[in-house]
């Protein structure tokens, strides 16, 4: 099977699609990636089309999947470790040490939630029985139209809970087997079916709630309106230890247009951006009791996030690809984050 082989599985808790991808064929890595909706299958369309490397930073800071890979002893870290040596399990020789792991965008890769485990069970063992098929049936998974793949649907859950195998499905005796009987899961009729992805929708930016009595306040003290100001925000490459997992931090970096005196940074999860930056420009007009005559931006959600404070300050947002000024301070802070490390 090629990485460009994809199927779904669909997870019959959520009913969300993870689209499945068996890494192999070129035989430098070993395992089943599970691409989550269609915001994680438009990454490994990016992928396949040379859009995105997979082991680009870009890749690193918004890959949405779960992975299973298969690899050497040394491959895995001491948690891992663990779980074998606590569960029993014995595996020799290279590319059998399995390692899972959930990717969230600008999150590190982490371990599963109980939740993710369940669905990545499913995954692997849809995985089996697609190769299986795939198998005997090269054009197995040759769409019979544009923009349709292979589904596999949960329609029925059967008792006991147990992975149940057909005869063709069988291992040779002795040999462990990934899903042994009894495991505790659901076990569930599947059917496959053609179907088109959902939609591919774009989060929309959360708003950020506008304090009236502190919107008022800025205008009475601030000294009009002057200046240009960059604002763009970027992933920062170190990792740092979240509540639940590292996370690679979302960098605020707001410099003066025509001076270059910075004006702002601040750093934040992934998850809590959008309260912090305009929280960040807030106290920085308080600061400077200075009110710019425009923010100068390059990505739209920042637009997003920011018009609705800039309509009610007076201030014009212009969507540029040139902040001259952001990309200058950019480059030395991160110099300076790496003569930190």
């Amino acid at each position: 099977m090629s990485d460009s082989d994809v199927f779904g599985v669909q997870n019959p808790e959520s009913g969300e699609i993870g689209y499945c991808c068996v890494l192999g064929e070129l035989g430098e890595v070993y395992g089943l990636v599970v691409y989550l909706g269609s915001s994680g299958l438009e990454q490994h369309h990016k992928i396949q089309w040379g859009k995105m490397h997979a082991g680009s930073p870009d890749a690193a800071y918004s890959q949405n999947c779960l992975t299973a890979w298969f690899g050497t002893r040394s491959d895995l870290d001491k948690n891992d470790l663990k779980i074998v040596k606590d569960l029993g399990l014995k595996f020799r020789g290279g590319d059998t040490w399995p390692q899972f792991r959930s990717m969230q965008p600008g999150y590190l890769p982490w371990y599963l939630r109980e939740d993710e485990a369940k669905f990545l069970t499913l995954c692997l063992a849809q995985a089996r029985e697609v190769a299986l098929r795939f198998g005997k049936h090269p054009d197995y998974l040759t769409s019979p139209g544009k923009n349709l793949y292979l589904v596999q649907i949960p329609i029925e859950n059967i008792d006991p809970p147990s992975f149940a195998h057909s005869s063709e499905s069988s291992l040779p005796s002795g040999q462990q087997t990934l899903f042994p009987e009894a495991v505790g899961t659901p076990l569930f009729e599947w059917e496959s079916q053609w179907l088109s992805p959902a939609p591919l929708v774009k989060a929309a930016v959360r708003s950020f709630p506008l304090d009236e009595v502190r919107l008022q306040r800025i205008k009475k003290s601030s000294q009009g309106h002057r200046g240009v100001w960059e604002i763009d925000g970027f992933f920062a490459p170190t990792p740092v230890d979240g509540d639940d997992r590292p996370f690679f931090p979302y960098t605020f970096l707001s410099a003066d247009h025509d001076s270059g005196f910075i004006l702002a940074t601040v750093i934040t999860e992934p998850s809590k951006w959008e309260t912090e930056f305009p929280k960040t420009l807030l106290d920085t007009v308080e600061e400077h009791k200075l009110l710019p005559r425009k923010l100068a931006l390059r990505k739209q959600e920042l637009r997003e996030l920011f018009a609705p404070l800039a309509a009610q300050l007076n201030i014009e947002i212009e969507l540029t690809k040139k902040l001259s000024a952001v990309d200058r301070a950019k480059r030395e802070l991160l110099k300076f984050m790496e003569r930190r490390l």
